[in-house]
């Protein structure tokens, strides 16, 4: 096993911290990205990701060339949140707690999907909380509430985003309501695959008669919730499919369609968020953005793939030190196995690799201590998030524009700018609460 060096040999394995982001005057601009990939750890600050590596070792963002930092803060708030923060990244634009894609006057903003389907770019997203959570609904979906879930899965389900893979099928099923106990002696009720005695919701075909029948004999996954949880009746899955989406719901059948011919992918592997990574989460993350990059990295125009690990923030969230120090390493993981791809691939070069967090979570510090393992021990300052600065690692091409200190409204203008391949304008809405981040202070929260 690697041992984990200490905390002063960092210095000389962090990424050269670089500040300059435009060329020289006299100097031809370099030639956009082909494909840019995005990978965001939820809730990951710098003590979330020095966790991780006193877990497993180096790291692979210490092998990534470029390394900034960037301040986090929404259009009103010091303090963001997901939605916002995922939103500024995947626009440009600065917004409101707890909105999704939309100015503060309500207008959508354009979002980096929609910049990358202009350039005939394949587009994918990869979590691992459901894919309607803040951070995945950003790339995609304009709803003025984060919790508007129903309304985001049905925005996913009607884009041109190729790829689709976490969790949460629950919010792309219809809720079945009517519901029969299979009690000992009901034999017109088909039980099969069912305990004894347990309620079995059933499709209403064959009531008249006397008779009932179960829409689904075995669950879709083992935790045992085969049905949605909408409101509205409608099947997002099967209207995904008839699209053209073929849909997976196991990590086997993920890899079946990930080494096929290239195509629309909806892979959806659990009701909810997905298992932790120390539940043995399946598929896994690296799984996931492995699948994910297979398929699109056969567009013969490039591609942009937004990759999250959700659940750094939820361990964050719950001061549970393992389960954020797991999630950070496991993250790193996924960053691993997008490196390697693109190496193997030989198309590193050609591909802009941009690492950061949305926010920081909890205010973790890792304090000395005389008697714990690796001398130190984690404090928290609370549970919800915190205005830090969170770091910023690029690789690849146009990789030194995202050196230095920057905000996230400058990192996500940088990463539009790599998708649309051209200039972009950008201004906010007249009279709108939104400011641009030149604006004062003041004025600007």
């Amino acid at each position: 096993m690697r041992r984990a060096l200490p905390v002063f040999a960092l210095v000389s394995l962090t990424p050269i911290l670089t500040v300059r982001t435009a060329p020289l005057a006299g100097e031809e601009p370099p030639p956009p990205p082909r494909n840019v990939v995005l990978l965001i750890g939820d809730g990951m600050g710098i003590a979330q990701l020095m966790s991780a590596r006193y877990q497993k070792g180096r790291l692979a963002v210490e092998d990534m060339k470029h390394m900034g930092v960037s301040l986090t803060h929404s259009v009103q708030h010091f303090v963001t949140d997901s939605s916002a923060s995922a939103t500024v990244l995947a626009s440009g634009y600065l917004i409101v707690n707890g909105e999704v894609g939309v100015h503060a006057d309500g207008t959508p903003v354009k979002l980096i999907v929609e910049y990358a389907e202009e350039q005939g770019l394949w587009t994918g997203i990869v979590a691992t909380s459901r894919i309607t959570h803040a951070t995945p609904a950003a790339m995609v979906a304009h709803v003025k509430s984060r919790g508007s879930e129903d309304e985001i899965a049905a925005q996913i389900a009607a884009s041109e985003v190729d790829v689709v893979l976490g969790g949460g099928w629950d919010k792309f099923l219809p809720l079945r309501k009517l519901k029969v106990n299979a009690e000992p002696g009901e034999p017109r009720v088909k039980t099969a695959g069912a305990p004894r005695g347990r309620s079995l919701l059933v499709s209403g075909r064959g009531l008249a008669g006397g008779r009932t029948e179960l829409v689904a004999e075995r669950p879709l996954l083992w935790d045992g919730k085969p049905y949605g949880t909408r409101k509205d009746s409608r099947d997002l899955v099967e209207e995904m499919k008839v699209r053209g989406y073929r849909f997976v719901r196991t990590s086997g059948e993920l890899a079946v369609a990930a080494s096929g011919p290239p195509g629309k992918l909806l892979g959806l592997f659990h009701s909810g968020a997905m298992p932790k990574a120390s539940e043995g989460r399946s598929p896994s993350l690296s799984a996931m953005s492995l699948a994910a990059l297979s398929i699109l990295s056969q567009s013969p125009r490039g591609f942009f793939l937004m990759i999250e690990g959700s659940q750094i923030d939820w361990g964050s969230h719950s001061n549970d030190f393992d389960y954020a120090m797991l999630e950070a390493a496991d993250f790193d993981t996924a960053i691993d196995t997008v490196l390697r791809f693109l190496r193997d691939r030989g198309i590193e070069k050609e591909t802009l690799v941009v690492v950061t967090a949305d926010h920081e979570t909890g205010g973790l510090s890792l304090n000395p201590h005389p008697t714990l393992p690796f001398g130190f021990e984690a404090k928290w300052t609370t549970t919800g998030h915190t205005a830090l600065p969170v770091p910023v690692f690029a690789d690849g091409a146009c990789a030194e524009q995202f050196g230095g200190i920057q905000t996230h409204e400058d990192l996500g203008r940088k990463l539009i700018r790599a998708v649309a391949r051209r200039p972009v304008e950008f201004a906010y809405p007249a009279g709108g609460k939104s400011r641009p981040s030149d604006a004062p202070p003041s004025r600007r929260f």
